[in-house]
């Protein structure tokens, strides 16, 4: 059962709605209407976390990376310089890109500082999406091939423990 927990959050971007449901924890869903850049997605983290109130798990549904331009940016920058990410064939080595693209989120400081207190448990990612370079927010003059294909958006979905 889908609870709408207030009509939507109001950042400077757009609107971001909040939704809640009961599984076996909270699951909370962001639903921006838009992109939405770092101080606004961490208020509206904020706030949907103030909802897990008296919860020791939970579970937050960010849907895809692109709706946080920010975030999509670092991860495709931190993929320019991964031994494990192929910049030619736009897959990782060794690994799924699902599961690449969640141990890259699950250990960058700026995605992790989006939880404040909150312990990171899993990061769980499906449907990688990938492009060249040049069609991505990246610096000028990069030291990496323009075609190179670099991972900008996936579903996103993390769980968290309170400390």
């Amino acid at each position: 059962m889908l609870e709408l927990l207030s009509a939507s959050y109001p950042v400077q971007e757009c609107p971001v709605a909040l939704e809640q449901r009961m599984d076996t924890r909270p699951v909370l869903r962001l639903r921006p209407a838009g992109a939405i850049g770092f101080t606004s997605s961490h208020g509206a983290v904020r706030a949907i976390l103030a909802h897990g109130d008296g919860v020791k798990e939970v579970s937050i549904v960010f849907g895809r990376l692109a709706d946080y331009p920010w975030l999509s940016s670092l991860m495709s920058r931190q993929a320019t310089s991964s031994r494990v990410w192929d910049l030619k064939t736009g897959k990782a080595r060794g690994e799924s890109d699902n599961q690449y693209v969640a141990n890259a989120l699950g250990n960058m400081p700026e995605f992790i500082a989006w939880f404040d207190a909150w312990r990171i448990l899993g990061v769980s990612v499906e449907k990688v999406l990938v492009k060249p370079a040049r069609e991505l927010s990246l610096p000028q003059g990069a030291p990496f091939p323009a075609d190179s294909l670099l991972p900008w958006d996936a579903i996103v979905w993390v769980t968290l423990a309170r400390p």
